[in-house]
């Protein structure tokens, strides 16, 4: 049987046709990354006015029975009090590393598909995924957890689990903690900003400000949400330093040990 001559005709329109469609579904998508705010540069974060400003505050969950017990056995146990964690070059992880402890900057890489951030304190790194991917269940506890995100309008809306569970002060929490980000730019005018200590000298901010609305939930240990917000703006200079501090901790035992005596070269 002969085919009719107006059958390969309709193929080629449908096959014209679904590319067209491709290309505006594609285009749509760029369009929709392209209009998404941008957060990269580096930041720093700005004492303010709004509830739950933690930065150079001794703030603490609101910890159940569990959650007191499991940390009341670890400060038993070890002289954290003595010994600090971060002054032995411990990485906070989450939540404190977005606290930027003493000041330290933290640069945003942003990508339509991931936003990489890396910071200052204890070069510590998170990469918040954006492509619609699940935590993997064969991926490990860390510091920082396993992030991801997806954008509510203008806000970005960032889930993190998978983080290690941790009974030493500065936030204890146990394995299954979750933190909700919520970030988003603001008019600074809209903001109390006080500086980088309360009393300090003014602050020169250009551009939008960086508000980042977090939520800490420890269904374990905790007796109900904990509710934060952080701000930082874009500093003009945009570095970064290096954190050696394990380079610092090195040299503190090997100058110990040298006034001990260094035990004879063979």
């Amino acid at each position: 049987m002969r085919a009719r001559q107006g059958d390969g005709r309709r193929g080629t329109r449908w096959v014209a046709l679904g590319a067209a469609v491709f290309c505006l579904v594609a285009l749509g998508a760029a369009r929709v990354s392209d209009a998404a705010p941008d957060f990269s540069g580096v930041w720093a974060m700005v004492q303010h006015d709004r509830l739950g400003a933690p930065f150079f505050i001794p703030v603490e969950p609101k910890l159940n029975a569990t959650g007191k017990a499991a940390t009341a056995a670890f400060v038993a146990k070890y002289d954290v009090k003595n010994n600090e964690a971060n002054a032995n070059c411990v990485e906070p992880g989450m939540p404190t590393v977005m606290w930027g402890i003493g000041g330290a900057a933290m640069e945003i890489v942003q990508q339509p598909q991931r936003i990489t951030l890396l910071s200052e304190l204890e070069n510590q790194s998170r990469r918040i995924y954006l492509d619609g991917r699940k935590p993997p269940d064969s991926f490990p506890d860390q510091r920082v957890g396993f992030s991801v995100g997806h954008w509510e309008g203008d806000t970005l809306v960032i889930e993190t689990t998978k983080v290690t569970e941790w009974q030493a002060p500065r936030w204890p929490h146990s394995g299954a903690f979750r933190v909700t980000e919520r970030w988003r730019l603001e008019d600074p005018a809209k903001l109390k900003l006080t500086g980088l200590r309360p009393g300090g000298p003014p602050l020169k901010i250009e551009g939008q400000v960086l508000v980042n609305e977090m939520t800490m939930n420890d269904p374990l240990w905790y007796e109900d949400k904990d509710y934060k917000v952080t701000v930082y703006y874009r500093k003009i200079d945009d570095y970064v330093l290096e954190d050696n501090c394990p380079e610092g901790t090195w040299m503190e035992r090997l100058e110990a040990l040298a006034k001990k005596g260094n035990p004879p070269k063979n």
